[in-house]
């Protein structure tokens, strides 16, 4: 089941905004996404956002987008791109990978459906991609390293972070969100858009992956609040964060 819904997920033109996206968007030359259902959710994310604007919830001027697990870039360049129509200049782009592919899986029901290297993109792919299809490096920072609580304490020393106003999270495996999770607790404001790419991987099961991670958070943080927005794709679910 698991191959077939990655060979379906990876159709051009999915659906007919998926199309539409595509087609707008798409650069040539074999740069894709491997999840084009994303796009229609980071397009709604960013309408969301832009009518919490018009409501005088700002989000979008002074915030950023964060995005984990990048494979080869091709969604956090979409998502740089569309930000030009709904956001000013000083609308930031964080992304975070390994540029090694997958950790290795270390829970029976995710070793049975990914392996370590899954969805390499090397950092040197992934700029190259970035940079020959126009993206705005002064906007964006790219940061390399498997996720991990002394990863990214390492990084805050080094980068002023902003608040977060929507944040994909394509991780995959449990043990790889909970870092991200702890990590972007402190950025996170009322109205920020969480995109998980992988809530449904494993259908209701609560025992793995990126649900399993989201729901030990919630009992760890008893203030932390959301709202669903929207399903998307095969797996993909969009949340709002009412409280933190």
């Amino acid at each position: 089941m698991y191959n077939l819904k990655s060979i379906v997920k990876s159709v051009p033109g999915f659906s007919k905004l998926s199309r539409y996206l595509r087609k707008k968007y798409e650069p040539s030359g074999g740069f894709y996404s491997a999840s084009p259902d994303v796009l229609v959710a980071l397009t709604k994310a960013f309408e969301i956002q832009k009518s919490q604007k018009a409501a005088g919830r700002n989000l979008l001027d002074g915030y950023g987008y964060y995005e984990f697990g990048m494979f080869r870039g091709f969604s956090f360049w979409f998502a740089e791109q569309i930000s030009r129509e709904f956001a000013g200049p000083d609308f930031r782009h964080f992304g975070f990978d390994s540029f090694e592919g997958l950790p290795q899986p270390e829970l029976e029901s995710e070793a049975a459906a990914f392996k370590k290297g899954d969805f390499r993109g090397s950092y040197e792919d992934v700029t190259a991609n970035l940079k020959k299809f126009g993206a705005d490096f002064s906007r964006m920072k790219l940061h390399k390293g498997f996720f991990s609580d002394d990863l990214f304490a390492d990084i805050k020393k080094h980068e002023n972070f902003v608040p977060i106003s929507i944040c994909l999270i394509d991780v995959d495996l449990y043990t790889s969100c909970i870092p991200v999770l702890e990590f972007i607790k402190e950025y996170l404001v009322e109205g920020s858009i969480l995109l998980f790419d992988d809530y449904n991987q494993f259908g209701e099961d609560n025992d793995s992956g990126e649900r399993r991670a989201l729901i030990e958070f919630e009992q760890r943080n008893p203030g932390f609040q959301k709202q669903h927005l929207f399903n998307y794709g095969w797996e993909g679910v969009a949340f709002k964060v009412l409280s933190i």
